[in-house]
């Protein structure tokens, strides 16, 4: 890894695996943000292309970013070593064939900043070929604490937006403290999982209406192999969707909760899709 002058506010983590034909405009949006401060972590999952040698040139012309091969073992495995090698204030997750918009980490950062969020969550931006649809929380742009997320995230737990990673930004700090990790041999919804652990330990979370991340949705993409692998598998579908939502249980759990929210939880179970 390069050397960096000072603790970077934000780390960058992208998990990689046969990206070459996106994986370079991903890094150069990230590596254009107005925000400098960074640390980018491309930790490569076995890629059978260049996505290795794209990293690693990039890494040979930017200090602030390193390429890391592991042998392959999936995004979740990707995810927690480029978490074991992130040295920011933040930790921020972006996908290797999306792109970010020019200003969107010192949206995030200074929101966390002003308002000492445990989290800052944007909207995004969805790509589908040549049509996008803008995507926030309610036109949210408030700070609230946890009971009061919780209470939001009740009726929400189900939707496309709490499932992901990529529009938000979390505290280094937070997730080492508490040892929050990706969970391995997950198909699909280690995303949810990661961020309902996460949110047992946040305290305050902001939400931004502003588009800061640019989702683009590929034929062949990880989401849609996902839904197909829910039709071909249903009953691992089934056990998958278990395994989320102890994940949403366990948070209203430990946050003391549960008693007031039981009864609208368990239809999480029913209303969670991949394609929301």
């Amino acid at each position: 890894m390069h050397p960096l002058d000072s603790q970077p506010l934000v780390s960058v983590v992208i998990p990689a695996y046969n990206a070459e034909k996106t994986l370079a405009r991903t890094l150069e949006s990230v590596l254009s943000q107005t925000l400098s401060s960074l640390q980018v972590v491309v930790v490569d999952d076995g890629s059978r292309d260049r996505t290795l040698a794209i990293a690693r040139e990039f890494a040979a012309e930017d200090p602030r970013v390193s390429a890391v091969a592991i042998e392959p073992a999936g995004v979740s495995a990707a995810r927690n070593r480029g978490i074991e090698l992130s040295e920011g204030k933040y930790i921020r997750f972006v996908d290797a064939d999306d792109t970010l918009p020019p200003d969107s980490m010192e949206v995030m950062v200074s929101r966390a900043e002003k308002d000492s969020a445990d989290l800052v969550v944007g909207g995004f931006t969805m790509y589908v070929g040549d049509i996008s649809h803008r995507r926030n929380l309610e036109e949210r742009n408030d700070t609230l604490s946890n009971p009061e997320v919780l209470r939001l995230l009740c009726p929400h737990s189900n939707t496309f937006f709490y499932g992901v990673l990529w529009n938000k930004l979390f505290s280094r700090k937070l997730i080492h403290a508490n040892d929050v990790r990706f969970m391995d041999g997950l198909t699909w919804g280690e995303d949810f999982c990661f961020v309902m652990d996460y949110l047992r330990h946040a305290e305050t979370v902001a939400y931004l209406e502003e588009s800061l991340y640019d989702y683009r949705r590929q034929p062949g993409s990880m989401t849609i192999r996902q839904v197909l692998d829910c039709v071909v598998h249903p009953f691992r579908n089934i056990r998958m969707k278990r395994v989320l939502y102890s994940h949403l249980k366990d948070l209203y759990v430990a946050r003391g909760e549960y008693p007031r929210y039981r009864h609208k939880l368990w239809l999480y179970l029913f209303r969670v899709a991949l394609n929301q």
